[in-house]
């Protein structure tokens, strides 16, 4: 029991998902200017989850031939710990209470919403993700999404929400350009046109460095922003700081090789940053 719970883990990169999450928590609690309602928070944050385990549950599902040509044994597919049509069960089961969970915030524009980003996951994994570019924006605007999401449905339109929803944007875009390059030899089998295969590996390196470097010069202005709440920020500049500082860290290491370990490392170290940037946003909203 606990191995399979263990790779449904792993089939939807919860981690992910709790981030998702904490992201539409973040928007409810600036919104709110303190604790959101219960109800509206919990149902809101369970939507953002449950519907990131659909999409990478769909995506393992779809790419199991590339991931095997990756030897991508991180995939519990791959490993033979679960097997693709459980895979595809945990997909539209995932989708399906995601869209119930959120009906349960009261907003119907909520549910309307979070549909169309799962049926446009759908389609990413199906086709669109073998169109390079336009498929990292979309799973870029998926990182941005919980931020917009929760600002315009629930928040109140604080446009400091804005500032991080862009940030998360152009960290997330350089992620899945930086993921591309890992991945070059088992994209060929579905001809994905990443910028590592189109344009090179040190294309692909570089932007994904100046994406990385955007982000961070964007991430000052929340502190000097009218936002009651992030104005001069004691907290949330030392977390920026922080995630600022790893993402330095992740530059450095690409700039220096941009190998298939130092890649799968600064991927995994870039989610360190994002949630420490999170986790400090969450707390200067509430304290």
């Amino acid at each position: 029991m606990a191995n399979k719970l263990k790779a449904i883990w792993e089939l939807t990169r919860l981690e992910h998902g709790i981030i998702y999450g904490l992201g539409v928590l973040v928007a409810l609690v600036i919104g709110k200017g303190g604790v959101p309602d219960a109800t509206v928070a919990v149902a809101g944050v369970m939507g953002a989850v449950l519907a990131e385990m659909g999409a990478f549950a769909l995506n393992d599902y779809f790419d199991v031939d590339v991931d095997i040509k990756n030897n991508r044994t991180d995939r519990p597919i791959v490993r033979g710990d679960i097997s693709r049509n459980e895979a595809l069960w945990v997909a539209i089961i995932a989708s399906l209470m995601s869209a119930v969970a959120m009906y349960f915030t009261g907003s119907m524009g909520a549910v309307l919403v979070l549909i169309f980003l799962v049926l446009f996951g759908v389609l990413y994994n199906a086709r669109l993700k073998e169109y390079g570019i336009w498929g990292n924006i979309y799973i870029s605007f998926t990182m941005a999404a919980p931020f917009l999401f929760g600002s315009m449905l629930f928040a109140g339109n604080d446009p400091t929400l804005y500032v991080i929803a862009a940030i998360a944007f152009v960290v997330g875009m350089g992620r899945e350009i930086m993921k591309g390059i890992m991945d070059m030899e088992g994209d060929a089998l579905r001809n994905v046109r990443t910028v590592a295969r189109t344009r090179g590996p040190d294309t692909a390196k570089n932007l994904a460095v100046a994406l990385y470097v955007l982000g961070m010069l964007l991430s000052p202005l929340p502190l000097l922003m009218g936002s009651p709440k992030f104005h001069m920020s004691p907290i949330y500049g030392v977390s920026a700081f922080l995630s600022v500082a790893i993402l330095a860290y992740v530059c450095y290491t690409l700039m220096k090789s941009h190998d298939i370990g130092t890649v799968g490392k600064a991927r995994k170290t870039t989610m360190a940053s994002m949630a420490i940037a999170l986790l400090g946003v969450l707390l200067a909203a509430l304290l």
